[in-house]
């Protein structure tokens, strides 16, 4: 049957910053764009035409506590700044054998937030962008 569905679970999925794999996650979301622009003309409502641009990804990583290495690449000075990869494993309920693979080339971090109540223990997100994402 083509096009079958496998399901990914969290449980046995991996998340790898630089190669190493990053314990703790509780989740990760990310959303790739295209830049576009609508192209309109005189005396219609309807656009004509739309141009389009580059391509770029954004996401967050939340992570159960803290995560020193992704702290020290928030707060380096600009000068310092570098990159980093991150990749996201997925594999099926019961097994370690990625069925796919997504990198994001070329990260850096936008921001962090920590969120602490109650019930619970401390979980920090972790925006991110990136130059490219591959899907394998």
């Amino acid at each position: 049957m083509p096009g079958s569905v496998v399901l990914a679970s969290a449980n046995t999925s991996k998340v790898l910053i630089e190669g190493e794999e990053t314990p703790g996650v509780v989740s990760i979301d990310f959303k790739v764009q295209r830049h576009t622009q609508n192209i309109h003309t005189i005396s219609t409502e309807e656009r004509v035409g739309q141009y389009t641009g580059n391509m770029f990804v954004e996401g967050s990583i939340k992570i159960r506590s803290l995560h020193a290495k992704l702290d020290e690449k928030l707060y380096q000075s600009v000068p310092d700044l570098k990159t980093f990869q991150l990749i996201l494993e997925l594999s099926p309920q019961g097994s370690t054998s990625p069925v796919k693979k997504i990198t994001f080339d070329e990260c850096d971090l936008t921001g962090k937030e920590l969120g602490l109540d109650a019930s619970g223990v401390a979980t920090t997100t972790y925006h991110f962008r990136g130059t490219r994402v591959r899907e394998e």
